[in-house]
């Protein structure tokens, strides 16, 4: 199974990247799905605040303040093994998984030395608009910590849809 990891900072495209691969991949004939290491923090949202899911009213703060507490509760390692538990079961079911929030070292380096041998990291760039993040949640270790981190197979600018579409076929298609 091939896995590939997404990081960026908050609007940067991950999910749209995310998104264009997962689609091109199944187009090309293999089972593939996009997840999220904050699906779990998501889901205490849409319980606890009926968040919806959707982008215009996320609950920024909440979801870094929760994320805080699960890792300070249960451990640093909390969304990575529980991202590993849920692996157990895609494996079985797909071809390609493709993580589009990655925000900590450790969402990388545990993939890296894991079972998965064919693991592609990117980091997408965000060059068409600015943050809408207060400046408190632009410091917030998830949007920080990765700043300085130089283990990304790539780095590519969020400059327009075609060169995305242009990056996910060769990522796809081998090329990359």
């Amino acid at each position: 199974m091939r896995v590939i990891l997404i990081a960026g900072k908050a609007g940067s495209g991950k999910s749209y990247l995310g998104n264009c691969l997962v689609e091109f991949a199944k187009s090309r004939g293999l089972r593939a799905l996009q997840t999220e290491y904050s699906k779990y923090i998501k889901l205490y949202a849409r319980e606890i605040l009926g968040y919806d899911g959707q982008r215009e009213n996320k609950p920024r703060t909440f979801l870094q303040e929760t994320g805080v507490f699960l890792r300070k509760q249960f451990g640093e390692d909390f969304f990575v093994k529980r991202m590993l538990e849920d692996f157990s079961v895609y494996e079985n079911y797909v071809d390609l998984v493709v993580i589009s929030d990655v925000r900590l070292k450790q969402e990388i380096e545990e993939f890296k030395k894991g079972k998965y041998k064919d693991v592609l990291t990117i980091q997408v760039i965000n060059d068409l608009q600015e943050s809408s993040l207060t400046e408190k949640q632009k410091k917030h270790v998830t949007e920080t910590e990765l700043d300085e981190y130089k283990g990304f197979d790539y780095v590519i600018s969020n400059k327009s849809k075609e060169e995305i579409e242009t990056f996910v076929k060769e990522c796809i298609e081998g090329e990359r």
